[in-house]
């Protein structure tokens, strides 16, 4: 019997526009630049700009492609190591704090978008008695910033559990990011489905661990739909899915 549902968070129940990315990143970058001048670091924001291209890297070598994760502070050390900055800024401390708040802050201004019928398949399916939650790889932003994104696009309060890799050190498909989530919405891992956009971190990840898998399969994107997996075009079909028989 299905008694959870959890979630993919990015091109799931929200959406990036081409023109929040580039205002975040501008942003970030710029932050970062600002706060070190401060500081009487002088770097020319074209260098900080490759630095953050090259913090991308490290962290897709060393943590992301392995399954795993770390958290913004982790994310400005690299820019920092790229900047051959390292050594000069302490671990903790008030200038890290600084660091950490241009890095995270900017996505608050250049908000990504909640997904067509997001708000309302999450009402029907809380309104059916099913408990929801979200398991997220959170690239660039942090568990920390997603949590306000989610509560300033009225999402949050029907999830009753948030799960960021950030925060966990483990990304989808690695397979405990699954049971935490599961175990922490009391109940078992053949009593829930998970819904996400991609075939290899949400579909497999999550028919690893005994779940049922829903592939939101959008038309025009490149997760294309898998043979023998459940697809859906959109959000909106996703009730008649999972609860064809009180729709």
């Amino acid at each position: 019997m299905l008694k959870a549902v959890t979630f993919d968070l990015w091109q799931t129940l929200i959406l990036d526009t081409p023109a929040g990315l580039r205002q975040a990143r501008a942003a970030r970058v710029r932050g970062i630049q600002q706060v070190l001048d401060r500081q009487g670091v002088a770097v020319d924001v074209a260098v900080v700009d490759r630095a953050y291209d090259a913090a991308g890297a490290r962290l897709e070598e060393v943590f992301w492609s392995r399954r795993r994760d770390v958290g913004s502070r982790g994310q400005v050390r690299f820019m920092l190591e790229s900047l051959g900055l390292d050594g000069a800024v302490p671990a903790e401390g008030g200038l890290m704090d600084e660091l950490d708040q241009a890095y995270c802050l900017p996505i608050l201004s250049a908000l990504p978008i909640p997904n067509a019928g997001a708000l309302e398949v999450l009402r029907t399916l809380s309104s059916r008695g099913l408990v929801l939650g979200l398991i997220c790889n959170t690239g660039r932003t942090p568990g920390k910033m997603l949590r306000l994104i989610l509560e300033r696009l009225a999402l949050a309060p029907y999830l009753s559990v948030l799960t960021f890799s950030d925060e966990v050190g483990l990304r989808k498909p690695h397979p405990e990011i699954f049971h935490r989530t599961v175990s922490a919405l009391g109940v078992a891992p053949a009593e829930a489905a998970h819904v996400g956009d991609d075939v290899t971190t949400d579909v497999a990840g999550a028919q690893g661990v005994g779940m049922r898998a829903i592939h939101l399969c959008h038309p025009t994107g490149a997760s294309q739909a898998l043979d023998g997996t459940e697809a859906i075009p959109h959000l909106h079909a996703l009730p008649a899915v999972l609860l064809p028989s009180r729709i």
